[in-house]
């Protein structure tokens, strides 16, 4: 072969010289101990060199024998207890503890310790010959004074195979069954060419599952070198291997819940998995190490990571390195005295809980505050490392907590956006703020609102972290990174895009049908009232929708399309859930999708999930989740329930639509509203992965597919803000309230003193407010009063974000604001007058139809906020229409008004169009599915206007009622690409 080839050997010889440079020794195959599993002259000369008072000892009691029996006792304990607690743990034998390694000193105070540090030695070996059978050998062989701890298979692209063959190689030619490759033997076993790089931490042969290991969904060039040199560069240099051995390479005990046949009940099953950190894992933490180094405490960090990311890990090995951080090695005292872990569920978050406490690495580090708020304020007091809450919990605390003035923060927040309630944050920053010396000082309302004011904005001593893969325009504002253009942006991101990309998530719009309603609204009889368009129409659909009949025919669509087709999914496993926008219509939809299965003779049941309980008028009942369920025989959780073959459906409204993780979950039936992040989170529900599940599917009755396109766009990839918000909006929209003039500063200050005196009377806080009601009362008209109520909530709303973000030090913003916060709860909007629309609806006309049966491909783009909405709210009045004019806009919009004649023209059309040669010519011709639908809709409308002339009443039909018209195409479209693909 030509020198000149490009070899995998010569890509060899590259990544060898690199590592040789960075202090690794090139050792030959022979001197590796295939039974062993170690380089036996490496790990006997670390033991002699580092720890020569433990080698005699243990020479004393072995004798000549010392070497082997050293040698075995390493070996035996590194298949025992894996490689990353031998490494960490030392290994006992006779009474000695041996090092195997030494991990760098947080500070350099003690130069013993620095001086074992360098005492490490990594070396690499070439075609590694593990096999104990043959003489199979791996590329490269990575290891930790003579200890494996990373296996590499490389393939140069220029010669036609990629780290794809290198996969393959680990699954079907490697046995897993050799004492290397063995689980927990290594830390991890990488696969690697030119550009990418995979990674598994335990070989299964054919079953083994790769990894992404790359630093986005492609690697970015690099000049003069290949692209997947970040992978010998930054991972496996000396120091960052021994940081990943000490801080972040874990063995994790998982539980799983399944059904167990034999015994027909849900049962745990324990496994362990080893965890290697994920590249943008690893990148995540060392940047913010760096760069709280560099800011100190007092800032606010977003990272968004979206589902698929290994947030518990994440968060869990963040929590853990902020315990420790030092401003610089010469420190003695670290940047947080105390880690605090928020989650926004009221029930502590299990798994995350979980995981943080199993990377620590000694006992006492981690604290849940399980038992109550006085629980929590002990634990910040006594200044506990790592502790773990939820916001709810700070409200209860904040005024009894004390001498806490001194000590630096650290706070975690898991779904940052759902936390930023503005008060819960308030009183978070004041549990936090609160110093002993508080209670001495004079007490005056202005220090008392100062001290308000302070304890809303940024706190010097208080860093927050935020977690979140849909961040929304505040939260970028609150926790974002300001760029020198003034944009904000996040500090890390791993995108919804990346996750679905290296398959840690299923895209959930790649299988999205979109049903719609149709139906008649009788005429008015009687006489014509005229009532609130958007209520009088809002009253029809929730009737419509909440009607026995409707729910009837969508139960048919939802377990029609389930038993056909998603019931058949993983293996015969899958689940489906139902999201409905009601607690009544849950209980509903729960009864009629069971008289339904029953109906069907099925095998499985419905269950379940929404909070509190639900009440019918003339139903004495007052039904519950529990109690429904029972009456299907299930009896406990509704997750686990989910796991018995028993219950394959789950009815939801608002429960389980947020951080609900079942993998069999694949089917999602919507008759709600969703939303933005509503939208993602709900429907993400879905896009776990699971052996054998390579889809999902959709079944949509409530929404638009453009915009549930639109939710995800969002959030697809990064998510920025484009400018901050003007603080001075606040002082324009307090100018526009004293328009108004129904109070005087006089009555705002007279009632901030009532409010803030510890010994008031309560009945002394209504007279003031009254005063003011009364005034607003008298105001001219309902649009006046609308528009003064509407323009205090835009005051408060405004307020109470902007004093999370800065300092305020006007104390009159912080007096209206309290004063509007309790005025407004007595500035009751007007009653909408009830219209009774039941008699109206013809359900016999009802007619549910799919319409779209794809979503188009999200695009590779990033979004961007234009900013926060300052908005000044305005009334406007409602618009209103004669109820016979709203009737009209809903039949001509929800009713199929067809005669037998226009059936007849429809079926012209169709022929006509079938008919057509050039249609089929440009059809069959090699034009873009889009081209191909734009024509036909082109000469769908020439067809339709030729019958101007002929049929003019089915022309303006049509013409007139563009839902009908797209309906009639959609349908035609649809017949003509089957019949001609058959």
């Amino acid at each position: 072969m030509n020198n000149l080839s490009p070899t995998e050997k010569k890509f060899e010889t590259y990544i060898e010289k690199y590592l040789n440079s960075i202090e690794y020794k090139s050792i030959h195959f022979e001197k590796y101990d295939r039974t062993l599993c170690l380089i036996k002259d490496e790990v006997l000369d670390f033991i002699k060199r580092t720890q020569e008072e433990k080698w005699n000892k243990l020479k004393d009691a072995y004798g000549e024998e010392v070497e082997r029996k050293i040698l075995d006792r390493i070996s035996s304990e590194i298949s025992r207890r894996g490689v990353i607690d031998v490494l960490r743990n030392q290994v006992s034998d006779r009474g000695v503890y041996l090092d195997l390694c030494y991990f760098e000193p947080k500070s350099e105070l003690n130069p013993d310790h620095l001086s074992l540090f360098k005492s490490n030695k990594f070396s690499l070996v070439r075609q590694l010959h593990y096999s104990t059978k043959n003489e199979n050998s791996i590329d490269m062989g990575l290891f930790l004074n003579g200890i494996p701890i990373v296996t590499m298979e490389l393939k140069n692209q220029l010669t036609g195979q990629n780290f794809k063959h290198s996969e393959n190689q680990y699954r079907f030619d490697r046995d897993p069954n050799e004492p290397l490759l063995q689980f927990k033997r290594v830390l991890v076993h990488f696969c690697v060419d030119n550009n990418q790089v995979s990674m598994t931490t335990n070989l299964k042969g054919g079953k083994t599952r790769f990894f992404p290991y790359n630093k986005d969904i492609e690697n970015p060039p690099v000049e003069n070198d290949y692209r997947s040199s970040y992978l010998w560069k930054e991972v496996l240099n000396p120091n960052s291997l021994l940081d990943i051995i000490e801080n972040f390479a874990h063995v994790s005990n998982e539980k799983e819940y399944y059904f167990n046949e034999t015994k027909q009940t849900v049962d745990t099953k324990k496994f362990d998995v080893q965890i290697f950190p994920r590249y943008h894992q690893l990148e995540l933490i060392r940047n913010l190490k760096e760069q709280i180094k560099d800011d100190g405490e007092g800032n606010n960090y977003l990272i968004q990571h979206t589902t698929g990311s290994g947030k518990s890990y994440s968060i869990g090995w963040l929590s853990h390195l902020l315990t420790s951080l030092y401003k610089s090695k010469d420190d003695k005292k670290r940047i947080f005295d105390s880690i605090i872990i928020v989650t926004d569920r009221t029930n502590l978050d299990d798994q995350l809980r979980g995981t943080v406490k199993s990377l620590s690495k000694v006992d006492g580090v981690v604290f849940g505050a399980e038992r109550g708020s006085r629980e929590l304020r002990e634990f910040l007091e006594k200044g506990k490392d790592i502790i773990i809450t939820t916001i709810q919990k700070f409200p209860y605390i904040s005024e009894d907590i004390v001498a806490l003035g001194d000590k630096k923060f650290a706070v975690i927040i898991d779904e940052v956006h759902s936390s930023q309630n503005g008060e819960l944050s308030k009183e978070l920053k004041r549990t936090l703020t609160r110093n002993e010396d508080d209670e001495e000082e004079d007490f005056t309302l202005e220090s008392y609102l100062e001290e308000q004011i302070q304890t809303r904005g940024r706190q010097k001593h208080i860093s927050f972290f935020g977690f979140t893969g849909t961040p929304k325009e505040k939260t970028l504002e609150i926790f974002g990174t300001k760029q020198t253009n003034n944009k904000f942006k996040p500090f890390h991101v791993y995108s919804m895009r990346q996750s679905i990309h290296e398959g840690y998530t299923l895209d959930v719009l790649q299988n999205y049908s979109t049903y719609k309603r149709y139906f008649k609204v009788k005429e008015v009889k009687e006489d014509e009232i005229e009532i609130d368009t958007a209520q009088g129409t809002k009253e029809i659909f929730n009737y419509v929708d909440s009607h026995q009949i409707t729910i009837e025919n969508k139960v048919k669509i939802i377990l029609d399309h389930f038993f056909n087709k998603s019931s058949k999914e993983i293996q015969g496993k899958s689940r489906g859930m139902i999201v409905v926008k009601t607690r009544k219509l849950c209980v509903q939809y729960f009864k009629e999708i069971n008289r339904q299965l029953d109906e069907r003779k099925s095998k499985f049941k419905c269950l379940v999930g929404f909070s509190g309980e639900v009440k019918f008028k003339g139903d004495p009942e007052r039904y519950t989740e529990k109690g429904l369920n029972l009456t299907i025989g299930h009896d406990g959780d509704v997750p686990l329930g989910l796991k018995n073959p028993k219950y394959r459906l789950l009815v939801v409204a608002n429960k389980f639509q947020t951080g609900f993780d079942e993998p069999m979950l694949q089917s999602m039936y919507i008759d709600k509203t969703l939303k933005d992040v509503q939208c993602v989170q709900t429907l993400s529900r879905l896009n776990r992965t699971m052996s054998g599940k390579a889809s999902t599917f959709v079944l949509d009755f409530a929404n638009d597919p453009e915009a549930v396109r639109f939710s995800f766009q969002k959030f697809y990839q990064e998510v920025g803000l484009e400018e901050e918000t003007d603080p001075n909006t606040l002082y324009n929209i307090q100018t526009s309230i004293n328009e108004f003039k129904i109070f005087s500063s006089e009555q705002v200050e007279k009632f901030c003193s009532i409010f803030f005196d510890k010994d008031r009377d309560e009945g002394n806080l209504h007279p003031a407010l009254d005063e003011v009601v009364d005034s607003w009362n008298a105001l001219d008209d309902d649009e006046q009063r609308e528009d003064f109520r509407l323009k205090v909530a835009s005051y408060i709303r405004l307020y109470s974000y902007l004093s999370q973000i800065i300092n305020f030090s006007d104390v009159e913003l912080e007096k209206h604001y309290i004063f509007y916060r309790y005025l407004s709860k007595k500035l009751k909007p007007k009653t909408k007058e009830k219209v009774n629309i039941e008699h109206l609806i013809d359900l016999e006309s009802l007619r549910i139809q799919k319409l779209h049966d794809h979503i188009d491909p999200l695009e590779k783009t990033d979004h961007e906020y234009e900013g926060i909405s300052t908005t000044v709210g305005t009334f406007t009045p409602p618009a209103k229409d004669l109820l016979s004019e709203i009737i009209e806009t809903i039949n001509s919009r929800y009713g199929i008004n067809l005669t037998d004649d226009d059936k007849v023209n429809i079926d012209t059309v169709r022929q006509k169009i079938f008919e057509d040669e050039e249609i089929e010519k440009y059809m069959n011709g090699a034009n873009s599915e889009q081209n191909k639908q734009d024509y036909f809709k082109k000469q769908f409308d020439n067809v339709i206007l030729s019958l101007l002339k002929d049929r003019f009443d089915f022309y303006k039909k049509l013409d007139e009622n563009s839902g009908l018209k797209n309906l009639i195409f959609d349908k035609i479209y649809k017949d003509y690409r089957e019949s001609k693909n058959k």
